[in-house]
């Protein structure tokens, strides 16, 4: 019975952290967040908070991260007519690193998705 508490403790204090590790990344997307800058501000150790996160989102906070970014890059894609602010409005320091992670993620490049959203 000790070991089934402490198991569930153990639990909450990890879906706790890892509901904080993704409302930290979500409120701080577009500036350099790293697995150390992220283990700070949550007073756990990286590793710690990687394997929280691997363990209920299947994937490492960086991972998290750029999808989230990607995510809300295509959103700008398809509701504004920027060309090159994206990439920076979304957390990538360069455009052409953001149309690369784009099509490696999306499999289109940015502007083959805008045509392909756009053309429905």
């Amino acid at each position: 019975m000790l070991e089934e508490g402490s198991l569930r403790v153990m639990d909450s204090v990890q879906t706790r952290l890892v509901v904080q590790a993704s409302n930290y990344i979500q409120q701080n997307y577009k500036t350099k967040v790293t697995n150390e800058t992220l283990a700070a501000a949550l007073h756990f150790h990286p590793n710690y908070v990687i394997r929280c996160m691997k363990m209920k989102y299947g994937k490492t906070p960086i991972e998290y991260l750029y999808e989230l970014r990607l995510e809300r890059g295509k959103r700008l894609l398809v509701t504004t007519d920027w060309q090159i602010g994206i990439a920076e409005e979304v957390g990538f320091r360069y455009a052409p690193y953001f149309s690369s992670c784009f099509k490696q993620y999306i499999g289109l490049s940015p502007l083959q998705f805008r045509k392909q959203y756009m053309a429905k």
